[in-house]
């Protein structure tokens, strides 16, 4: 494992204090550690050597491995004889980034050692080297897991809520668009990327719901029964958030519906006034063509008052038309 590979160890003890350890001291063996203690390793997973560290060094299973570095996952829990792995997913809040772009954070954890793996910054392990700093770290590895976890959820939650807020704004924006303005394209064009955004979201926050229900359910045995308690408590927020993201799915979808039905009644309207015009003009457009056809016998063809008569007639048939149409309730 290069010294790039590793962004942090830690040894934490059981109350919540952390020494910092070297790349060195991972070269070739893991270091001991005393009662209540275990050791927290942050590597970034692709970088070189990393699998290979893991085989060698760790003894981890060739399986377990490449769950660990793979490049496609999913968030998923697989538990075995000695520990459990665990791939969850956080929001991606790097600059320039889109955070629709979910960072994988992969997880090995055993009673003494966790190993967390990620290849983009996740300002969840921030956290976690906040509370290192402060002396109040995770006690044991379960409870790191779930502060891990717990920290990736609340940062996906604000985005959510972030999401919610403006489409807020982009339902009153909605509601305030006349019909008789053409504005509906761009709102369309806003809502199928808040709608993709939102499905790439889902895409990820639903099997993490899973993963974190069978985390609950088949973990072998809890060093603490309340880390179970919040293990539950976070399955049902990561619920909650599903829940959210499908409701906002289904506004999405009945906002581009009202801009529908906006645009089906400018162009109905359109429509229908074309066709009144039509109406009006279609018994002088025949009178017209008629007396323009080149065969003799035109009345008042040679007649100095012929074309102010035919002038006059047909503004009486266009008047008759419109008290007809007025009369029929037709404009």
């Amino acid at each position: 494992m290069t010294p790039k590979a590793l962004i942090n160890a830690f040894r934490i003890d059981h109350t919540g204090k952390g020494v910092a350890l070297s790349v060195d001291e991972f070269a070739t063996s893991i270091p001991s550690t005393g009662d209540g203690e275990y050791i927290w390793v942050h590597l970034d997973w692709m970088e070189p050597g990393v699998a290979a560290w893991l085989s060698r060094i760790v003894g981890l299973d060739a399986s377990i491995v490449d769950a660990l570095v793979t490049r496609a996952t999913r968030p998923s829990v697989l538990f075995y004889d000695d520990g459990y792995s665990m791939n969850l997913r956080g929001v991606n809040l790097n600059n320039e980034s889109d955070p629709a772009d979910m960072i994988s954070v992969r997880i090995w954890c055993s009673e003494k050692l966790v190993i967390t793996l990620r290849n983009k910054r996740l300002y969840a392990f921030d956290d976690i080297r906040a509370s290192i700093e402060a002396n109040t770290a995770p006690p044991v590895s379960d409870a790191f897991v779930l502060t891990v976890a717990e920290r990736l959820v609340f940062r996906i939650d604000d985005e959510i809520h972030t999401r919610d807020e403006k489409f807020d704004i982009l339902e009153d924006l909605i509601d305030d668009t006349p019909i008789s303005e053409c504005k509906t394209l761009p709102l369309r064009m806003e809502i199928m990327d808040v709608r993709h955004r939102l499905s790439r979201l889902r895409r990820h926050i639903a099997p993490q719901r899973d993963a974190l229900i069978k985390f609950v359910t088949e973990k072998p045995g809890w060093s603490d029964k309340t880390h179970k308690r919040r293990a539950r408590t976070l399955t049902d927020r990561v619920t909650r958030l599903v829940e959210e993201l499908d409701s906002l799915r289904e506004r999405t979808q009945i906002a581009n519906d009202s801009l529908m039905a906006i645009e089906s009644e400018r162009m109905n309207r359109t429509m229908y006034w074309l066709t009144v015009i039509a109406g009006l003009f279609l018994p002088i457009s025949f009178v017209t063509g008629l007396l323009g056809i080149n065969v003799g016998g035109i009345p008042a063809a040679n007649s100095s008052w012929g074309f102010w008569g035919v002038s006059l007639i047909l503004a009486a048939v266009v008047a008759f038309e419109v008290w007809l149409f007025k009369k029929l309730r037709l404009i």
